[in-house]
């Protein structure tokens, strides 16, 4: 098992930082049941200064890093607050499969798509994310969270695809019938993030108020 830590972004929340994820189990017992909780401003106005990113490409896990970096702690507390659903970022790094877990650039939001509430939470931050900002910029937030690619309920959406809406069918499964809801993403959202995300180097955590570091 993973230890919970408190981890404050405004507020206190408890996160999981280093659990191993289970499959078949589903924790949301702290999603809120009025989907317009998790309302996502997605005005232009807070990035006035701050260019748009470029989509993000294909960035799989390259190495073990256990400790979860700013951009996904940030993420996931501000998730959390939203819509309950504490979960895991990091995962053991055993196994020759690869995984963002493993990095610790991803983040599984624990919202169950049999509950209607939860499953209306995760639609309202899909909507939101891939909305246009208003000055028609597509999928305005995911591009300016860092955002890689989300799973949920049997669909992706990939930076590196345009956010083009896809079915999804892990490589664990022989079939939607005999496979887990964990592998089938019925349990939890998975946000994978950018390098650049997962430290909080895009424009959305800028306009948290967090200094975003000059590369170089």
């Amino acid at each position: 098992m993973g230890r919970l830590v408190r981890r404050g972004v405004g507020v206190a929340l408890m996160l999981v930082v280093s659990l191993v994820a289970t499959p078949g189990t589903v924790a949301a017992k702290d999603a809120v049941p009025d989907a317009r909780k998790a309302t996502i401003v997605t005005s232009s106005a807070p990035y006035v200064l701050l260019p748009m990113e470029d989509y993000s490409g294909y960035q799989p896990q390259t190495r073990c890093r256990r400790r979860a970096k700013t951009g996904v702690l940030v993420l996931a507390d501000w998730l959390v607050a939203r819509g309950g659903g504490y979960g895991p970022i990091s995962r053991s790094c055993s196994g020759s499969s690869t995984s963002e877990h493993k990095e610790s650039r991803a983040f599984d939001w624990l919202l169950d798509a049999n509950d209607p509430a939860q499953a209306a939470v995760a639609q309202a931050f899909l909507d939101e994310i891939l909305a246009p900002d208003d000055t028609g910029q597509p999928h305005a937030l995911a591009r300016r969270m860092g955002i890689m690619y989300v799973i949920w309920d049997d669909r992706m959406w990939a930076s590196y695809d345009g956010f083009e809406e896809e079915r999804y069918l892990s490589s664990g499964c022989r079939s939607r019938r005999r496979c887990s809801p964990t592998l089938r993403h019925r349990d939890h959202v998975h946000i994978s993030l950018s390098r650049k995300g997962a430290k909080g180097m895009t424009s959305w955590y800028a306009a948290q108020g967090l200094v975003v570091p000059v590369a170089g």
